[in-house]
């Protein structure tokens, strides 16, 4: 299974390395921008974001804590994403091709507790998220041109180093039921399905889990020059593109299996009032802590985005607006499907120096940006900021926070 897998592979990394020796060299019209160096690394690339749909900022600069108990029928939301790129390095030749290899550590984190639950609201199974999962992987960056289209083809292999199932994938929940129709019934039944993809034994480190494959296409054709629109209206000078990020090939497997189960309450009905004495049955019970091996089938998060780079001032790289649109599927989520869109713009003072800033809907989370980028022959710093949250109402009150830092080199 693994030389098959190392095989294929093989194969999608020579797909591009073909494309881009294979192609007409042409010849550039311009020199490379400063920025555009024609080697480059890059370390501790970080980006680090958390949200929660409870508490804020001001919340947590008081000296007593306050718990408005009226929010806790809206239920609580809390999701954590952490992106680290430990190092990757890439070469861009002044024939309109490059090449590069980078490797990446992702961890996702999934807290979706119904409003039911912590109002104790009457409610039939209603259903809470669960979920998470820490992928470490390694990517082939090409790009190269045909014709008047750029594209980008970044196959890569992953492993699945922890993952919690979601709900979808039975069991891995919390199921809520409260009845007052025969009699008080109330019981929260739990179940996490967690998964390890490594072992520690004497000190060594070692990966049980079995890799996984997918891919990252992008097209980007200068839309407007060429159906001759901007000729006619210089405002009009956009390009349009189109990505699928980490389209599923192969997925990673994991059999290593830790159940944890039990229940608060029971089926029939609990009496609050005027209790019996020889009615003792505990409200609680776990089953044993289960081992063992249950195979389960891993993918990424798969995104498809539609996005045009629109450049206002008649086609100057001062300005340039990027409106995105598009969805994501992420097998993390009881409802896997979700709305990807958003509004970014960016100042671009000679490619020295660039500011970004933009509003985005994103991993089923508002998000307002802000970015600067400075960029030199020999080094360059990436460095950003947002405010998050997942209601639109409480981006701006600090639930929610994230951090991105790039460090690179080249010459």
């Amino acid at each position: 299974m693994k030389k098959s897998v190392l095989m294929i592979f093989l194969f999608l990394l020579l797909v591009p390395t073909f494309c881009v020796f294979a192609q007409k060299k042409t010849k550039n019209k311009k020199p490379l921008a400063i920025s555009d160096r024609s080697f480059e690394f890059g370390i501790a690339c970080l980006d680090v974001n958390l949200a929660n749909s409870f508490l804020s900022t001001s919340d947590f600069l008081k000296e007593v804590i306050i718990i408005d108990l009226d929010k806790l029928a809206d239920g609580f939301k809390f999701n954590l994403g952490i992106n680290v790129t430990p190092l990757y390095f890439i070469h861009r030749s002044k024939e309109g091709w490059g090449i590069g290899l980078s490797t990446g550590i992702d961890a996702i984190g999934v807290l979706n507790i119904s409003g039911n639950v912590l109002s104790i609201n009457e409610a039939i199974k209603d259903n809470s998220d669960i979920s998470g999962a820490v992928f470490s992987s390694v990517a082939l960056n090409t790009y190269f041109t045909i014709e008047k289209v750029k594209v980008k083809y970044n196959p890569s292999m992953y492993y699945t180093l922890a993952y919690v199932t979601p709900p979808k994938r039975t069991p891995s929940s919390l199921i809520y039921t409260l009845d007052y129709s025969d009699g008080t019934v109330m019981c929260i039944d739990y179940a996490v399905r967690i998964y390890k993809g490594f072992a520690l034994e004497d000190n060594k480190f070692s990966i049980t889990s079995n890799p996984g494959l997918d891919f990252t296409v992008g097209f980007e054709y200068p839309l407007a020059k060429e159906i001759g629109l901007t000729d006619i209206f210089p405002i009009l000078d956009f390009d349009l593109s189109l990505d699928l990020i980490n389209i599923p090939f192969i997925p990673s497997t994991m059999s290593d299996c830790t159940l944890i189960k039990g229940r608060i309450g029971r089926d029939e009905p609990i009496k609050l009032i005027n209790k019996d004495d020889d009615d003792d049955g505990s409200l609680f019970s776990s089953d044993d802590i289960f081992k063992g091996k249950k195979l389960v089938q891993v993918s990424r998060p798969f995104r498809m985005l539609v996005k045009a780079d629109w450049r206002p001032l008649f086609g100057k790289k001062l300005l340039t607006v990027t409106p995105i649109i598009g969805f994501c599927h992420s097998d993390l989520y009881y409802k896997p499907v979700s709305l990807e869109a958003g509004l970014n713009a960016c100042l671009n003072f000679g490619d020295w120096l660039l500011l970004k800033t933009g509003f985005n809907y994103t991993e089923r989370m508002f998000v307002n940006s802000f970015g600067i980028s400075l960029n030199a022959k020999l080094f360059g710093v990436d460095l950003g900021v947002d405010l998050r949250s997942q209601t639109f109402s409480k981006i701006w009150s600090g639930a929610g926070l994230g951090v991105n830092f790039g460090l690179k080199f080249g010459w």
